[in-house]
């Protein structure tokens, strides 16, 4: 049974709210001032019909959109899309009573720009592939043939994928492969149960001379620990930071488009601005750290050995860069105390989504005078944000970076100096 529904309100996860009878309920797919027709099960509702279309309506880009689980909302007019993606932190905040604070413009990725993906394959009878994502809210797959927020590089690569997997992945069988764009060429992971054999070594070795990859790999989900297997490794995969080039170890984080990382490295270098002694917390295979590295002495912290190794090994051979130091460190069992943290002039943060309590608690406790945070997260960073307040701290304006376009996610960039 379907009923006939107003969308009051976009929610924080890009569902179209409505409240009815004193309930709310959550409609993907729509935008405030919709009238629509929806099929309820519970608070959640399934869009059937639109009977008038809201002004912030607009068609979406891509032929998949609606079945493909990748975007939320590609129907969204950009202006609106833009004040409700600076929303999502101004909100946030005031729910953890923060209200005197300035948000910068929004600094949204290109279309085709997303220079890291995952793609889910499922074999069926016949050869026949499905390769895509998930649809919302389920494990049911959509195959896809194009994806407009994936840079060109990565699409293209969509059908030879699909042609190789059709004679290697047998009915019913599953497997993903993580593709990202280094600046000089694609860095494959196929990840699938059990070890392979020589066939499929030579056949992947093969795949990737045929379509020019930089490196293909092997990630057997089914091991205790599992581990890459390189296969092939024809150039190096790099990526630059502020000019300087970071080899990047199999499955290593980067920050999903170039244009969200340099956004990100803009505002941590105006926040360091002035200092000699920089700690990177977090650190990764150095995005933050090679760059600050071009103006100050930094200390790399990071419990990923293969990301810091990176690191370590691409710092040395940078000619012009400050010293770059490294620690392999948990920094969740064992965050840096207030006596180390005493050593720098500014720390940089950039934690998971759960963000970083133990470590926050730590800078708090320590005499450092100023810290970058960066998050992926409003309500762990407003969190964070209340706490350094109440400890003395004054927050610069806040930079939200969309380098998820057409989703709820956010990155978020700020700057807070001791009073």
């Amino acid at each position: 049974m379907t009923q006939k529904i107003v969308i009051d309100e976009l929610g924080g996860r890009g569902d179209g709210i409505a409240h009815m009878d004193g309930k709310t309920v959550y409609i993907p797919y729509t935008v405030t001032g919709d009238v629509i027709d929806a099929k309820l099960n519970g608070p959640k509702g399934r869009l059937r019909h639109i009977h008038k279309k809201s002004a912030y309506r607009v068609e979406p880009i891509c032929q998949h959109f609606g079945d493909c689980g990748g975007c939320m909302l590609q129907h969204v007019e950009k202006e609106y899309y833009t004040d409700w993606k600076r929303g999502l932190v101004k909100i946030a905040l005031e729910n953890q009573g923060i209200t005197d604070v300035k948000i910068s413009p929004l600094k949204i990725s290109p279309i085709g720009s997303r220079r890291r993906t995952s793609f889910h394959a499922l074999g069926r009878a016949g050869g026949e592939i499905i390769l895509g994502y998930a649809e919302k809210g389920s494990h049911n797959l959509v195959d896809i043939n194009m994806c407009p927020i994936l840079v060109p590089e990565i699409t293209s690569i969509i059908e030879p994928l699909k042609k190789y997997l059709s004679k290697n992945l047998g009915p019913k069988q599953k497997m993903t492969i993580q593709v990202t764009k280094a600046d000089n060429g694609l860095d494959v992971v196929f990840k699938g149960k059990g070890e392979i054999d020589l066939n499929m070594r030579m056949d992947l070795a093969s795949f990737a001379d045929e379509n020019d990859l930089a490196r293909i790999s092997w990630f057997d989900i089914s091991l205790k620990k599992p581990y890459y297997e390189i296969l092939a490794e024809r150039k190096k995969p790099y990526v630059s930071f502020e000019g300087n080039k970071v080899f990047f170890p199999e499955g290593a984080f980067l920050q999903a488009t170039e244009h969200g990382q340099n956004a990100l490295i803009s505002a941590m270098l105006d926040g360091i601005k002035g200092a000699t002694r920089v700690v990177d917390l977090f650190s990764g295979c150095g995005t933050f750290s090679i760059a600050a590295a071009n103006h100050a002495n930094v200390h790399a912290v990071e419990n990923n050995e293969e990301m810091l190794g990176a690191l370590k090994n691409s710092a040395n051979m940078i000619a012009g860069i400050k010293q770059v130091t490294t620690e392999l460190r948990d920094l969740f069992l064992r965050p840096l105390l207030p006596h180390e943290l005493d050593n720098f002039d500014v720390a940089i943060i950039d934690p998971p989504r759960a963000g970083a309590r133990q470590q926050m608690e730590e800078i708090i406790s320590s005499n450092l005078k100023k810290l970058v945070m960066v998050s992926c997260n409003p309500v762990t960073f407003s969190r964070d944000v209340q706490t350094l307040i109440e400890a003395g701290f004054k927050m610069g304006a806040v930079t939200p970076v969309d380098q998820f376009l057409y989703s709820a996610h956010l990155e978020i960039i700020a700057t807070f100096e001791r009073a």
